[in-house]
C-alpha cells in the first residue's frame, strides 16, 4: 500500500499536531508492505521533513501574518493553498491512499482515496477563539473538501461525537485513534536531571507547569489568576510557542522549548495544570503523566476521556478560586502528589502508537480497497 501523507505541519514548530505525524508514521514505517511518501507542498519527500530551526523566525512570520486586514490575510492563506492543491495532484498521482492529517483535504487524483484525521471542531464550535481569516478559510473549503473523504480518524471519542452533531457524519465511518506519547523521551527522570534542568532555566525547586500557545481556549489567564491567588510562592511556569502573539502577566514565561526539556519540567512539576476549555484530545495530559507528573485537568470535551480517574478534575475551568484551592492542595501534600502520579502513570501506559498505528492503517487499507469514483 503506498500512502501520501501530508506532512506539511512536520514544517512548522513541533506541536502536537506535529508529534502525531511523527510519531504515528515513525511506527507505520516499520510496517511491511507500506510505503510512504511525504508531501512537503511543493513535491514528495521519501524521509519526513524536520521542523524550522529558527523558532523566534517562524513566530514572527506568524505574528506579522495575523497582524493583516483578514480579508487580505485570506486571499494569501487561498494563493498558498491553490498553489499547494496544484502540486498535490501531480504528487498524489500512483498512490493508493492519501492521507490529510491536519487541515482539510486537497482535491486527491482520480484513483487515490483519501483517509481525513480531524483533531477537533473549535473552528465550528467557537470561532471567536481563532483569526477570522482562518475561519473565513474553513468555511470555504471544510464542507466542500469533506465530500472526497472515505474514511474518517478522529483522535477521540469527543472528537468522534462532534462530527457525528456537527457535520452529520455517521459514527462508524470514523475510526477513533487516541494520540500517545513517545516513551523514550516521555518517562521519570532523575533529581539530578530535573535539578540540570531547573538551573539552566532558573527555575525555583517548586513550580506548577502550564503547557500550550496563546490560543484563547487553552484558558492560561485562568490558570495565572489562580496561582496568584493561591497564597504560595509556587510560580505558574508557561512553556509553548507563543504564536498567538499574547503575553499572559503573572507568569513565568519560557516560550518554545525541545522535547528534552519539555520532559524534564513535567518530571520536576508540582502538576501540570490544564484548564483548557476546549480540545480535541489534550496531550499535554498525556505526556506529564507519563512523566510522573500530578495533572490538574478541566472537565471540558475530550479531557476526561483522555485523564480517566487519575487527575484532579475542576468543576469550573473558569474558577479561577477554586483552581487556587486545588494548586494548593496538590503543592501542600506530597502524598496527594504521590498517588496522582502512580494514577498517571498506568493511565500513561494504556496508550501506545502500536494501537494508533494499527487503528490507522485499519482505515487506510479499507479506503485504499473502496471502488468506483
Amino acid at each position: 500500500m503506498r500512502i501520501i501523507v501530508n506532512a506539511i505541519p512536520l514544517m512548522n514548530v513541533n506541536t502536537g499536531i506535529g508529534r502525531y505525524i511523527r510519531q504515528l508514521y515513525a511506527e507505520i514505517e516499520t510496517r511491511s508492505g507500506v510505503e510512504v511518501g511525504y508531501f512537503n507542498g511543493r513535491r514528495v519527500l521519501e524521509r519526513m521533513p524536520s521542523p524550522p530551526d529558527d523558532v523566534a523566525r517562524k513566530s514572527l512570520v506568524a505574528d506579522l501574518f495575523w497582524k493583516l486586514p483578514a480579508r487580505v490575510a485570506l486571499m494569501v492563506r487561498l494563493a498558498v493553498h491553490m498553489r499547494r492543491q496544484l502540486a498535490f495532484r501531480t504528487a498524489a498521482q500512483g498512490f493508493d491512499v492519501y492521507h490529510e492529517t491536519a487541515f482539510f483535504p486537497f482535491d486527491a487524483p482520480a484513483g487515490v482515496r483519501t483517509v481525513f484525521t480531524v483533531h477537533d471542531l473549535s473552528l465550528d464550535r467557537h470561532p471567536e477563539w481563532h483569526p477570522r481569516e482562518r475561519v473565513l478559510y474553513f468555511r470555504r473549503h471544510f464542507e466542500r473538501s469533506c465530500r472526497h473523504v472515505d474514511e474518517y480518524l478522529s483522535v477521540s471519542r469527543f472528537t468522534r461525537s462532534e462530527l457525528a452533531e456537527v457535520h452529520g457524519v455517521a459514527p462508524e465511518r470514523v475510526t477513533v485513534t487516541h494520540l500517545a506519547h513517545d516513551p523514550s523521551l516521555f518517562r521519570q527522570r532523575t533529581q539530578d536531571e530535573v535539578a540540570a534542568m531547573r538551573e539552566r532555566l532558573g527555575l525555583p525547586e517548586a513550580y506548577f507547569l502550564f503547557v500550550g500557545t496563546g490560543d484563547p481556549r487553552k484558558n492560561v489567564r485562568t490558570a495565572a489568576r489562580a496561582a496568584g491567588v493561591m497564597g504560595l510562592d509556587v510560580p505558574l511556569v508557561c512553556a509553548g510557542w507563543s504564536g498567538w502573539g499574547a503575553s499572559t502577566p503573572g507568569v513565568v514565561p519560557l516560550g518554545y522549548v525541545d522535547d528534552d526539556d519539555l520532559a524534564l519540567l513535567y518530571a520536576g512539576a508540582r502538576a501540570l495544570v490544564y484548564p483548557s476549555l476546549y480540545e480535541g484530545f489534550g496531550l499535554p495530559v498525556l505526556e506529564a503523566m507519563a512523566c510522573g507528573c500530578p495533572v490538574l485537568v478541566s472537565p471540558c470535551a475530550s479531557l476526561p476521556e483522555v485523564a480517566g480517574d487519575a487527575a484532579l478534575v475542576m468543576a469550573d475551568p473558569l474558577d479561577a478560586e477554586g483552581l487556587a484551592a486545588m494548586m494548593r492542595q496538590v503543592a501542600t501534600d506530597a502524598r496527594l502528589r504521590e498517588e496522582l502520579s502512580g494514577k498517571g502513570l498506568a493511565r500513561a501506559a494504556k496508550f501506545s502508537w502500536k494501537a494508533t498505528a494499527d487503528a490507522t492503517l485499519g482505515a487506510l487499507a479499507r479506503a485504499a480497497r473502496h471502488t468506483g469514483a
